[in-house]
């Protein structure tokens, strides 16, 4: 068996595809067995793939937007999030679990409404760029909208590729709900242990601490962060009296490694985390994982 890398032909891809890819590579990575190609899908074995890749001058500008498309058998795109450009190598990297047609793209999404959140700009624009959040209809964002315990999870899921075959989910989460893989999954995972009762309460509005245990935990389990303890560590917060005692040791953890720095002397732990803080707090993991 091996693996093949070739030249993916654009003469059939519709013509906005073609327009947008341009001049980029697009490769067909297949499997041959006995000098067949066969088909390859596989979720507990992801392949990394890089491709040589000289940006121009105005991707240089900004090469957190050259990303990666998965392109299906229609001729439809669908983003690969972690697929990025790696400047000290010349290469485009990418993870995958099956094999088809890929493309290099150069994406810069914005929105209308992030004026009022420019500290928030760049993780916000990268981050949909590369398909992992989006926004929420007509141009917008919504940078200062409480964002839910489900389209956190789903974030989070996104951001590290996570996936797992699963059996069950919480009583709450309706198997219909565009919520449901990402939860099964964070389920199955051992991330999202859910509110008792085999429950997980997916629309409401996600605290600032809870954002911060899942994501703990994820990186725990599957980025090999160390869990440390609290010890002094949030001492410098005057507000370390409101966090709970659950998430003390995570929120320790990611203060540590620095990826949370709080506002002034606070932590806001039980505040409602916002879109705009999700994203900032999504892109710091994505960029250090």
């Amino acid at each position: 068996a091996g693996i093949t890398i070739a030249q993916g032909d654009k003469t059939g891809l519709p013509e906005e595809v073609k327009a947008a890819v341009g001049d980029r590579p697009v490769v067909q990575l297949a499997l041959t067995l006995d000098g067949k190609q066969t088909e390859w899908n596989n979720p507990d074995a992801p392949v990394t793939v890089s491709i040589p890749y000289t940006p121009t001058a105005a991707e240089l500008e900004n090469p957190e937007h050259i990303v990666v498309w998965y392109i299906d058998g229609s001729g439809n795109v669908i983003s690969v999030p972690n697929g990025r450009y790696d400047p000290a190598t010349g290469t485009v990297t990418f993870t995958t679990t099956h094999f088809s047609h890929y493309a290099v793209a150069y994406v810069h999404k914005t929105f209308g409404d992030l004026g009022g959140a420019e500290w928030a700009r760049k993780p916000v624009e990268v981050m949909a760029s590369k398909g992992i959040i989006s926004g929420t209809g007509k141009g917008t964002f919504s940078p200062a909208a409480n964002i839910t315990r489900a389209d956190y999870l789903v974030l989070l899921i996104r951001t590290l590729g996570l996936m797992a075959e699963f059996d069950g989910n919480f009583d709450d989460v309706e198997p219909g709900a565009y919520y449901y893989e990402a939860l099964g999954i964070a389920k199955k995972l051992g991330i999202a242990a859910g509110s008792g009762n085999n429950r997980f309460n997916p629309k409401e509005s996600i605290s600032r601490q809870d954002m911060m245990v899942l994501t703990a935990r994820a990186l725990e389990k599957f980025r090999g962060l160390k869990a440390v303890d609290a010890n002094g560590l949030l001492d410098k917060y005057s507000d370390k009296g409101d966090i709970a005692g659950y998430a003390a040791n995570s929120l320790a953890t990611l203060v540590k490694e620095g990826l949370i720095k709080g506002s002034g002397d606070k932590l806001n732990p039980r505040a409602n985390a916002t879109r705009a803080e999700a994203a900032v707090f999504l892109y710091r993991i994505y960029n250090k994982y």
